[in-house]
């Protein structure tokens, strides 16, 4: 108490100044018509502009939620239209979306973020920032909102290993969409854009610009899941098979978010793809 006092009588000609110059300014602003408009345009732009700034943090601080939320509801709309395609291809939607949820919803997505990725090596992988605890496993196939992106190779509680498909190990069963001729697309190229098709019987009626799509014969992917567009196609000598040149429709490279695709009846496909195999 001492030592505010002490404060006070040290300044107290500055403090004395300071409250004097305040209320000259109230006398000038409130009985002066010219003053007084100046005042308040100027305390507006000045309030309007704080106010402006404080929004802006406060977006910034729920962008996270919104984006959020977005990718929830893209993976609700996605996951709708994957399986309408599956089941309901000789009946409207507004039928399909009668239909009840457990009869009708085969796939399911989940929405995750992804941490880290290489998309410069021979073999490269995703890491995801989401895990068991968000129910995924190995095996599940992971796509964009463009089309398929690989498949998850492990996970942990928390995190997953995605094997992409711009790596040598990845195959994927794939089809011509308007043909439903079926092979097996691998990336064995140093673009990240260019893939081959292969196994497609030179029999097929095959053609330049042809769209490619995910077959649906695996666990990992549905059918219809975009691929990429037929560039080049030609059989190789002795071969009864098509050697076809494929550009994915979209950038690897560019992937942030992505959903993996929770298949119900995974493990009754492969008990019996299992129970054949032996």
């Amino acid at each position: 108490m001492r030592n505010l006092l002490y404060l006070i009588f040290r300044y107290s000609a500055f403090l004395v100044f300071i409250l004097l110059e305040i209320f000259c300014l109230f006398l000038i602003t409130n009985y002066n018509k010219s003053q007084r408009e100046i005042w308040a345009h100027s305390s507006n732009l000045l309030s309007g502009n704080l106010n402006q700034r404080v929004q802006k943090l406060e977006d910034f601080f729920t962008l996270n939620a919104i984006n959020d939320s977005l990718i929830r509801e893209n993976a609700r709309l996605l996951e709708t239209i994957i399986n309408y395609r599956i089941q309901s291809d000789s009946e409207s939607f507004q039928a399909f979306e009668s239909i009840s949820q457990d009869s009708s919803i085969n796939y399911k997505l989940i929405p995750a973020k992804v941490c880290d990725k290489t998309i410069n090596l021979r073999n490269n992988f995703l890491t995801l920032c989401a895990g068991k605890s968000q129910g995924i496993l190995p095996g599940m196939g992971v796509i964009s909102k463009d089309g398929a992106v690989g498949i998850v190779r492990s996970s942990s509680e928390n995190f997953a290993t995605v094997l992409m498909l711009i790596n040598s190990q990845s195959r994927i069963s794939a089809m011509i969409k308007s043909k439903e001729y079926h092979g097996n697309l691998v990336w064995n190229s140093e673009e990240i854009r260019e893939f081959r098709m292969v196994d497609v019987p030179k029999h097929a009626d095959v053609a330049i610009g042809d769209t490619v799509v995910t077959s649906g014969y695996s666990i990992s992917f549905p059918k219809f899941i975009h691929l990429g567009v037929v560039r080049d196609l030609r059989i190789i000598g002795g071969s009864n098979n098509y050697d076809i040149k494929v550009e994915l429709g979209y950038d690897l490279a560019r992937i942030s978010n992505v959903y993996v695709i929770a298949f119900d009846k995974a493990d009754e496909k492969i008990e019996l793809i299992s129970a054949q195999d032996e």
